[in-house]
């Protein structure tokens, strides 16, 4: 086999090793200009086709498969070869450059004509003037094979020493250039996933320099959707970052600052921040140490998490123990605070009964009933603002409600303050207690009438509501659904944020010493939170405040109710019925005794539940009603009614309680419907309600 050895262009081993060092600096200049890979890899060929006019080369890139070998620079291959053995498999028996590939090392190839390595693919070489090719894998720092260098020749050849040395080096330069541009890629892919993982966090992330006004050099576009401010309008001004921290916050920003300068820990601080628009937002900020550069100082990369929904959070569930705490505690002594004011209550109407209008001790009843009413009054505020009251729930129509109210407010409201009432045409209905709607809407008249000392103008509206997702942002703590909205406005003094964030607190007030409880705002947000409600408040110094009120519409074919203030309370109804009374305080039991045997019944009394059973089981006689008190000693009212009815289907029951809340009290709810007399209560009240319960049918 003839090997038909061709003469190189060098002169002498001198030149040759110029023409390598000139071709180190282009290919090396070419790297470090950033110059594309098949640009690079094409220079570094022609360079030294240059050199040695006798041989072609070739550069192959093994793909990310570890088998498929893709044509990255032949400049002066024929375009038809280097598109033929574009996309060849690498195995045992794949030519030169595939067999390399798969050996990892390098294949002589010195005729193709007659190689079996070339068995199927020479024909793809032979017609192109190819009859020799060695080749030489390029493996990267980490051992695997990035692809081969191939040199080709024209007529078969042998290798000889000075080309082994050019293969060498030249491999050697395409390997530099591969794992250069690969490493910029993959760098470039890296930082491309940082900064998409960082533009799209839900938070502000920065690098900046330490002490409170330290260059910024990076925020993240994140700071103009939560603060307002475009990234190069905050880096611009290294004192922005202290200058919108709420200025109550700012030592804690500036302690924490100095604990990081002095440790080079964690930097972590809580704090509010002002943005663009006036919004106050809670701040997480935590931060770590970078490594100094030279031209820079020391460097803090970090993150600020809003908080500001996790912190409302927080002050809600304050807010919420806070009220729990106040229930129980209102809870436990409601009901022998009730039973006094029920005693209080009774022997007063008892003794009102006896006085003539004109005896001067009749006034003075009424002054008793007065206090007794106002020391209710408090005990139910107590209890509403924790959630804990009883409710007497209706369809209601608002307008109705607020109709009647007007009315009321002409006693309560000055003449220099003007009163409009906008009711809004076709008002969804709504389940609520009348009477609690109305307690509402005069603590929020008094609170405008008490905000507007020279005049003003109070305004009661309603409106049909569809809160959406949108409406939602803009009305914080309003559920997305349909509502029926009370909107209450005034043009007083308004409230600052700092008093905004307390007003719902119980026993907080911004009046004088003995001119408010704290409980009616309290109690406020009580009833619309247990009637499923929502409330929020907009309100600026100077510029008046409005309070909206949002109650979840109800589709109810139920006639609506009338307003409280609308009831007339009839003279007190007598009967002839028996009826189980079953009281364990003894003068309670003895005033309801006597009242309603003076009223026509016959009355059978009983000390607890067990003595009912007793007296049940030697009365013979029809018991139309069990009137009976709902928590006693051995056996309460609500155990006792069951077992009674089983003796007795057709009696009939009423509920006295002196407790706020009875599902509290025992494993079992009363039903809804049951009804339940609140001590404490006028015996008038009582004779009305056994009756009504008597003639339900």
């Amino acid at each position: 086999m003839s090997t038909g050895v061709g003469k190189s262009s060098s002169a002498n081993p001198r030149s040759s090793e110029q023409a390598w060092s000139l071709l180190d600096e282009t290919v090396l200049a070419m790297i470090l200009a950033r110059s594309p890979l098949p640009k690079i890899l094409s220079s570094l060929c022609s360079e030294i086709e240059k050199q040695f006019s006798d041989l072609l080369c070739s550069v192959l890139l093994l793909d990310a498969d570890g088998v498929t070998l893709r044509s990255a620079a032949a400049p002066s291959l024929p375009q038809e070869y280097s598109q033929a053995v574009d996309g060849l498999k690498s195995g045992p028996c794949a030519g030169s450059c595939g067999t390399a590939a798969y050996r990892k090392e390098q294949v002589i190839v010195s005729d193709i004509a007659s190689d079996p390595l070339w068995e199927e693919y020479r024909a793809l070489a032979l017609p192109h003037g190819l009859h020799a090719c060695w080749s030489t894998p390029i493996v990267a720092q980490d051992g695997a094979v990035a692809g081969t260098f191939a040199v080709y020749y024209r007529e078969p050849r042998s290798p000889d020493a000075q080309h082994l040395q050019l293969i060498a080096h030249a491999t050697h330069l395409a390997g530099i250039a591969i794992e250069h541009v690969r490493a910029q890629a993959q760098l470039r892919e890296a930082e491309d996933r940082y900064r998409t993982l960082v533009e799209r966090l839900p938070a502000i992330t920065y690098i900046a320099e330490l002490g409170i006004h330290g260059a910024w050099h990076y925020v993240s576009p994140q700071i103009e959707s939560i603060l307002g401010f475009a990234p190069k309008e905050w880096l611009a001004d290294s004192k922005h970052w202290m200058n919108h921290i709420h200025i109550d916050d700012r030592e804690i920003a500036l302690a924490a600052e100095k604990r990081f300068q002095e440790t080079h820990e964690l930097f972590q601080a809580e704090y509010r921040m002002f943005a663009r628009d006036g919004r106050i937002l809670w701040f997480r900020d935590e931060a770590v140490m970078l490594q100094a550069t030279e031209d820079q100082g020391l460097l803090m990369q970090g993150v600020l998490y809003d908080i500001t929904a996790h912190k409302r959070l927080e002050e809600e569930l304050r807010h919420s123990q806070k009220m729990e705490a106040v229930g129980q505690l209102a809870g436990g002594v409601a009901h022998d605070f009730n039973n006094l004011l029920m005693l209080i209550q009774a022997h007063n109407e008892r003794l009102r009964h006896r006085l003539e209008p004109q005896d001067p001790a009749h006034q003075d009843a009424l002054e008793i009933e007065r206090a007794v009413t106002r020391a209710a009054t408090l005990t139910r505020q107590l209890l509403a603002f924790s959630r804990k009251q009883i409710l007497h729930v209706k369809v209601l129509d608002l307008n109705a409600v607020i109709s009647e109210v007007v009315k009321m407010l002409d006693r309560l409201i000055a003449n220099h303050i003007e009163v409009t009432a906008l009711p809004a045409p076709a008002l969804g209905r709504v389940k609520a207690d009348p009477g609690q709607i109305e307690q509402v809407i005069l603590n929020l008249a008094v609170n405008a009438r008490d905000a507007m000392p020279q005049g003003g103008r109070l305004i009661l509206e309603t409106k049909n509501v569809d809160v959406n997702e949108d409406y939602a942002q803009r009305r914080d703590g309003v559920p997305i659904g349909k509502y029926v909205m009370l909107a209450v406005s005034d043009t007083g003094i308004g409230m600052d944020q700092e008093t905004q964030s307390r007003i719902f607190e119980p026993f907080f007030t911004t009046k004088a010493p003995g001119k408010g409880t704290g409980l009616g705002l309290a109690t406020v947000y009580g009833v619309v939170k247990q009637m499923d409600g929502a409330i929020w408040v907009r309100s600026n110094p100077g510029e008046g405040t409005t309070f909206e009120i949002y109650l979840p519409q109800v589709e109810d074919t139920e006639e609506p109710a009338a307003s409280e203030t609308t009831k007339i309370l009839a003279a007190a109804p007598t009967g002839t019925e028996t009826i189980l009374l079953v009281e364990d305080q003894d003068g309670i039991r003895d005033l309801v005794r006597e009242f309603l045997q003076r009223k026509g019944y016959t009355v059978l009394q009983a000390m607890d539940g067990n003595d009912a059973l007793r007296i049940v089981g030697e009365y013979q006689q029809p018991i139309h009603l069990l009137l009976t008190d709902v928590v006693m000693p051995n056996l309460g009212g609500r155990e006792l009614a069951p077992r009674l009815r089983e003796m007795h289907p057709e009696m009939k029951v009423l509920f006295m309680s002196g407790y706020a809340e009875h599902s509290i009290l025992g494993s079992e709810a009363l039903d809804p419907d049951t009804p339940v007399l609140q001590k404490p209560f006028l015996l008038d009240t009582l004779a009305r309600n056994l009756r009504t319960v008597l003639d339900d049918a």
